[in-house]
């Protein structure tokens, strides 16, 4: 059974029997700067300094590679991120699982035993020409870790002789190698991303108690935990399956033969487990509880990276961390509207290179088939239309202001030192219930809804010239692009403290835009798992590339050693 986190604080404890007086959500904390730091806080900074002190020593030597094709690297990792269109905080592990099972891929394909020390040399080589990782910066020592972690991977999946029931062997090797990418990112630069997990699941823990009786708190814990790990560390499905791992197993980042044999054994009751906890029913209601919370730990994580040994100074005095955060916040702020527009610009070019490219080719040729010509006024809008939508979404982004700010004061003051008046929120993910007959009454009147808009448009579009395949793209381009802009418009909330209200014109409009967000959702999710243009980049483009950058590297190398050689030695 997965174990999340034991010995809670006496604080936490006795916070539980103690009544809700006030709604924290609403700021209602009253803070004892005299007491001094909350017990989580102060486990927080004990552990924060401990890792820093752990951290490279000075003089240590590092891997080093030619900058001279290293342009090339990052353009085509750049167009590669965009193509496949994965949020900011996970492209880097999933660079490194495309990077890990080609490489892996390609040593097999030649050999029969995988030589692990090259494939862990590549792997750092090419993560340092895409800059997922510093040039000269990164100890050379790793490439041992990196190089037992592949091969403890490799040695389980050459030895597990039993898949989960009903699970394909692929999708097993998919799990593994997500697994596999979030340990050796977590090697190759520790993020310590626990710790500020750790910070917040004790914070909320203390702070709220979740009112679920047919759950028992084995499960609420984990849910938590997950949860906080979506909506403040941003960790996709392959990082939750590690850290949950990590909890099953403590010591399996320096397992053994024996411990992954073990796992092995195991293997399809932990499967099991770790996915049944990853799609409990109500992990979305749960996420957008915690979200709500994750602004002031963004803004406190972003303070720990900056001050680093001067943290626990400069918390403990509350009026210069106050103001620390006011100052981060309004960076964070003006940082928010720049990825606002990059999102967008994006969105917009993974549209064009992943639908709109293969839409035209069919589009065009069924026109001129059909009908002896092409249709240029429909074909025009299908391409002005969608762009411009994103465009306006970025405009009707607001950045937060001073209210927001001094919301995130307070929450962060809740956190970071002990309170007079303990305050306890209770809170359900129940939905509320609803009769049969109104159920099937709401139901009915959204495919109304669905229908009358959709078909409205239809009817527009056919007025406008449009072909049938016209129609069915200019519906793809729209809801694609309006889900777009919904995650954009989402990710530019994520430091407010309150969310926004919705006003009439907003609640109208959802009218006309739901049913284009479900179609895009649908659409994306299907058409994700047929992204051509993913297998053209991996199999034409990524594969000599990758090996004509490393034969140019081995031929750099030769020339300085040839350099060195003419050099006369002092007599």
């Amino acid at each position: 059974m997965v174990t999340i986190y034991e010995n809670q604080s006496s604080e936490s404890k006795e916070a539980e029997s103690e009544k809700s007086k006030n709604d924290v959500e609403e700021d209602a904390v009253k803070v004892d700067s005299e007491a001094g730091l909350s017990i989580y806080s102060d486990r927080f900074l004990s552990a924060f300094e401990k890792n820093l002190a752990n951290l490279k020593k000075s003089g240590e030597p590092s891997i080093q590679v030619s900058e001279v094709l290293g342009g090339l690297a990052r353009l085509y990792e750049r167009i590669r991120t965009t193509v496949e269109y994965k949020g900011e905080h996970v492209l880097r592990r999933n660079a490194i699982e495309r990077i890990l099972k080609r490489l892996v891929w390609q040593e097999e394909s030649v050999r029969a035993d995988v030589n692990n020390r090259r494939v862990a040399e590549s792997l750092l080589k090419e993560l340092i020409w895409a800059r997922y990782l510093p040039n000269n910066t990164v100890p050379r020592g790793i490439t041992d870790v990196v190089e037992k972690a592949v091969d403890k991977y490799i040695y389980f999946l050459r030895n597990l002789d039993s898949l989960p029931s009903g699970i394909s062997e692929t999708k097993v090797r998919n799990w593994i190698w997500g697994v596999a990418s979030s340990e050796i990112e977590d090697i190759v630069d520790p993020s310590y991303r626990e710790l500020y997990v750790k910070l917040m699941y004790d914070w909320f823990i203390d702070t709220f108690n979740w009112e679920e009786p047919e759950l028992d708190e084995h499960d609420k814990e984990i849910q938590i935990y997950l949860a906080i790990h979506r909506a403040f560390t941003k960790s996709d499905d392959s990082i939750m399956r590690y850290h949950l791992l990590l909890k099953e197993f403590p010591d399996w980042k320096h397992a053994d033969r024996t411990e992954v044999n073990k796992f092995i054994l195991k293997y399809s009751d932990v499967y099991s487990e770790i996915e049944g906890h990853l799609n409990f029913p109500g992990r979305l209601a749960l996420y957008r509880k915690i979200q709500r919370n994750s602004a002031a730990f963004d803004v406190f994580k972003e303070i720990a990276i900056e001050e680093k040994l001067n943290l626990r100074k400069l918390v403990n005095d509350q009026s210069k961390f106050e103001e620390k955060v006011r100052k981060v916040c309004e960076a964070k702020y003006k940082q928010m509207a720049r990825r606002v527009s990059t999102g967008i610009v994006r969105s917009i070019i993974y549209i064009f290179l992943t639908k709109v490219v293969f839409a035209m080719l069919i589009e065009i040729p069924y026109e001129i088939f059909m009908y002896g010509d092409v249709r240029y006024f429909p074909l025009a809008i299908n391409m002005i239309l969608p762009p411009s939508i994103m465009w306006l979404v970025g405009f009707s982004i607001r950045v937060p202001g001073a209210k927001n700010t001094e919301s995130i004061v307070t929450r962060l003051a809740s956190v970071s030192y002990k309170q007079k008046e303990k305050v306890k929120q209770n809170f359900s993910l129940k939905k509320l219930k609803r009769s049969s007959v109104l159920s099937s009454f709401f139901g009915l009147l959204y495919a109304l809804i669905f229908v009358a808009v959709f078909g409205g448009i239809t009817y527009v579009l056919t007025l406008l010239n449009f072909s049938i395949f016209g129609v069915l793209i200019f519906f793809m381009f729209l809801s694609l692009v309006m889900l777009f802009a919904f995650r954009v418009r989402f990710n530019a909330s994520q430091l407010k403290v309150n969310g926004e209200d919705e006003g009439f014109f907003s609640h109208l409009s959802s009218y006309f835009t739901l049913p284009f967000l479900n179609f895009g959702f649908y659409l994306s999710r299907g058409l994700a798992k047929l992204n051509f243009f993913t297998i053209l980049l991996d199999f034409l483009i990524e594969i000599p590339l990758k090996n004509i950058i490393e034969v140019f590297e081995e031929w750099t190398s030769f020339l300085r050693e040839k350099k060195e050689e003419v050099v006369e030695m002092p007599e």
